[in-house]
């Protein structure tokens, strides 16, 4: 008979398994599937089955954003050259994202002073666009800048990155100078240009 009893409160333990009410967490009788192991990227060692290889060095993933010119500025300079055309409609492309992202620290002139609301609020205020200095930059190096940030000032290929522009067609190491860049930072170059000949002429 206590058997028979044993076996009924098994068999109302596992009902009151199957839900916990329309308000309530349910109740398990087994986590094994969720509590399981999990490796992590990385993760194990030299004699476990968990190791997970570290890619070879100097691999390139295929089909991936690749910038090839990672903390090399000069370089940047030196190789980067901007494909798109100085046309009116580059410009005014450059002019959106600029007033999108920029001018809340560079200003609508490129002097940091007016339309730069964020600007004024900082302790160290951002460069101006129209030194000698930033009009001596080339293309290549304010790109770069722009894509990778400097000092305070963040990067911005997140925001301004299109895929189809820097995806590389192939992956040897010393094939960098096919890198063409994004369209939208390039935009930006332009108008930049745009704003240190216009204030040549404004003197």
């Amino acid at each position: 008979m206590k058997i028979f009893y044993l076996i009924l409160f098994i068999l109302f333990l596992e009902s009151c398994a199957c839900s916990g009410g329309k308000n309530q967490t349910d109740s398990e009788w087994s986590t094994d599937m969720a509590k399981q192991k999990n490796v992590k990227a990385q993760e194990g060692t030299d004699e476990g089955a968990l190791l997970m290889k570290e890619s070879p060095e100097g691999a390139i993933a295929r089909n991936r954003r690749y910038y090839p010119y990672t903390k090399d500025p000069l370089k940047a300079g030196r190789e980067l050259k901007n494909p798109l055309p100085q046309s009116a409609d580059i410009i005014m492309t450059g002019k959106a994202h600029y007033e999108r992202y920029c001018i809340y620290c560079h200003g609508s002139k490129g002097d940091a002073g007016e339309g730069a609301t964020v600007a004024p609020k900082m302790v160290i205020k951002p460069a101006s666009l129209l030194t000698d200095k930033a009009k001596a930059y080339e293309e290549g190096r304010l790109y770069h800048i722009i894509y990778e940030g400097q000092g305070l000032m963040g990067a911005y290929n997140i925001q301004l990155e299109t895929n189809e522009q820097v995806v590389m067609s192939h992956y040897a190491k010393d094939s960098f100078e096919k890198y063409r860049g994004s369209e939208s930072i390039w935009s930006v170059v332009h108008y930049i240009r745009f704003l240190q000949k216009a204030s040549e002429s404004n003197k």
